[in-house]
């Protein structure tokens, strides 16, 4: 996969081009699943990590800076543990899958600046998670677990909303394929 972007470019993680040690957003855990972890489980198959960088980053002696990045895998939630509002007994009782965004980090020095990168890569995670329901007909959500209480807050405001189901000192957070479907 390869969006452009204003003058950005969306691709998957490659080790040989994107400079993963280079990474830092502030967030110890978000920073060492980068470094350490995100390449040997996108080996393993167990999720998909996408990376933007500045358009036109082209294969060469040195590694491509990072503005950002998410992580995308699938898993399952219980019905009790979906938002109260959107319990229906239209769901089974057995679990029922989701589309995980695992994490998404923007680069310390891009944060809170007039590119937005933070909503341009969520937004790509949910156009992503779209084509995934779509194509596949499974998923009835996006959720994801927030790690800091300004995290938190961003999910919240682009329309997640708080599950039954805790993650640490937070709860999951939700959103509705339907929602996913109108963007």
């Amino acid at each position: 996969m390869n969006l452009r972007l204003v003058n950005m470019q969306l691709q998957l993680l490659q080790t040989d081009l994107h400079d993963r040690q280079g990474f830092d957003c502030g967030v110890l855990e978000v920073n060492e699943f980068l470094h350490k972890h995100a390449r040997r489980q996108m080996e393993q198959r167990i999720n998909r990590t996408w990376v933007l960088t500045t358009q036109g980053a082209e294969p060469s002696a040195e590694l491509v800076p990072l503005l950002g990045f998410f992580t995308l895998t699938h898993c399952s939630i219980l019905r009790s543990e979906m938002p109260p509002e959107t319990t229906s007994n239209r769901y089974p009782r057995y679990p029922l899958p989701v589309i995980k965004l695992a994490l998404i980090g923007v680069q310390s020095e891009h944060q809170r600046g007039a590119l937005r990168i933070g909503e341009t890569l969520l937004l790509e995670a949910l156009l992503t998670a779209r084509q995934i329901v779509m194509r596949t007909g499974l998923g009835i959500a996006v959720i994801t677990d927030p790690l800091t209480d300004k995290s938190e807050q961003f999910f919240l405001k682009y329309g997640f909303q708080r599950m039954q189901r805790e993650f640490g000192q937070r709860r999951t957070l939700f959103l509705p394929v339907k929602t996913l479907q109108s963007l």
